[in-house]
């Protein structure tokens, strides 16, 4: 009874105890503690998987970044080939000017500076037209090519009659105060015009109909204004610049020897045709035959080289400057390089030239099209042609046909088309998409 009474009094939480917790149920409670510890790992997972991305894109921007970086080096590379020997060029041009224009311009009585200031003028004319060009896309210029090739077509025409007349041609036409020679522009245009049409043709340059229609016609037609000039020299540049343009095209190789044997067998009979064209081939070969006569300019030209040696007289020392050597600032102004700063200043400019070529030839093979590439290679053979055929004739090794120095000679018509061929190769270079 007592003992029944005192489990009665218990309360009734009291009565029973808890079992103490057995290893069972720790390790059911187990999982559950794993559970939330991975729960809680998951936001440091997805932190780090955040991180990554995050460090991956970073690497894939810069990666990006540094293409883009390379890519513009690729284009810019060109580039630099075509600008540092094009000032090179243009400033060793206004210093000789400046030494060789002096004298005339004083023989003239016109004053020392006067052509000196006139080159500067061009100068300045031709570095805003090779910003236009090189701002301006060439594809746009190309589609209005055709209406350079009729203006230039209409100012060759206007020459014989209106032009005025030096040295026993008439190759110029005044324009108010501005005298400009429509050939260098006839130059460029066509050069300008064939690039496009070719382009635009495509695998039809193979026939000889599309050969020859228009491109090979407006040629004949500019090349017979030209030499109703006469202008013998501005012609050949005129058709190996043309000719150079075929050869990168998609010409059959048994047209282009039709087109050279057609062509050389007309410039040799158009280079015997006129008397002083003539004495001017032989007298090349050996002017002493007549050194008061057609070979006058060469013996001049050699004087000046030789007396030069390797390192030249100096600056402004030159003495056949002195009415001795006719056209000393511009189509014998290499003679004076040499007489001045010697072989190593003629070196200088072969190098320059050389480098120029390569530049152009290498925004030629870099270029974004067909088009690029017909139009780079032939503004560079244009400029480079004419170079050779000027460097020659003051040397002896070809006729001497009154063709200037590309950049360094004085006169506006050419500074300044060849100031525009450069703006027009910095343009193709700057779509390069290599």
């Amino acid at each position: 009874m007592p003992a029944a009474s005192n489990a009665a009094r218990r309360p009734a939480g009291a009565q029973r105890r808890r079992p103490a917790p057995s290893a069972t149920a720790n390790s059911r409670r187990k999982p559950s503690s794993n559970r939330g510890k991975a729960a809680a790992r998951r936001p440091a997972q997805k932190v780090t998987a955040t991180r990554a991305r995050s460090q991956a894109s970073r690497r894939r921007s810069s990666s990006g970044r540094a293409e883009a970086a390379r890519g513009a080096v690729a284009r810019t590379e060109p580039a630099y080939f075509v600008l540092v020997p094009t000032f090179a060029l243009l400033l060793m041009g206004l210093v000789m000017v400046f030494s060789a224009g002096s004298v005339i311009g004083m023989g003239q009585s016109v004053g020392g500076y006067r052509y000196f200031i006139q080159q500067i003028a061009w100068a300045a004319l031709g570095l805003a037209l090779m910003v236009f060009f090189w701002k301006f896309d060439y594809h746009k210029i190309g589609k209005v090519s055709w209406i350079g090739v009729i203006v230039s077509i209409g100012l060759l025409a206007l020459v014989p009659f209106y032009g005025w007349a030096a040295y026993g041609s008439r190759r110029w036409l005044s324009i108010g105060p501005i005298n400009i020679q429509p050939t260098e522009i006839a130059k460029f245009t066509l050069v300008v015009f064939a690039a496009y049409v070719f382009a635009m043709k495509g695998d039809s340059v193979k026939k000889v109909f599309h050969l020859i229609v228009p491109v090979l016609l407006v040629a004949l037609v500019e090349a017979a204004l030209i030499l109703k000039q006469p202008d013998l020299g501005s012609t050949l540049v005129l058709c190996f610049s043309l000719f150079l343009i075929l050869v990168v095209a998609k010409t059959r190789p048994s047209h282009l020897a039709a087109i050279a044997t057609v062509g050389g067998a007309a410039a040799l009979f158009f280079a015997l045709s006129a008397p002083y064209r003539r004495a001017r081939l032989f007298s090349f070969v050996d002017p002493w035959k007549a050194p008061r006569g057609a070979g006058y300019q060469v013996i001049q030209s050699y004087i000046a080289l030789g007396s030069g040696s390797i390192k030249g007289l100096g600056l402004g020392m030159s003495r056949q400057k002195f009415l001795y050597l006719p056209n000393a600032h511009t189509d014998f102004i290499f003679a004076i390089i040499g007489e001045e700063l010697g072989l190593i200043g003629t070196m200088v400019v072969l190098a320059l030239i050389g480098f120029l070529a390569y530049g152009g030839m290498r925004v030629a093979s870099r270029a974004p099209d067909e088009l690029g590439r017909l139009l780079a290679a032939g503004i560079t053979g244009l400029i480079v042609i004419q170079a050779l055929v000027n460097m020659g004739g003051v040397t002896g090794l070809l006729p001497i046909t009154g063709v200037p120095l590309p950049l360094v000679s004085s006169g506006g018509s050419s500074l300044c088309v060849c100031m525009g061929c450069i703006g027009m190769l910095l343009n193709i270079a700057g779509q390069s998409s290599r």
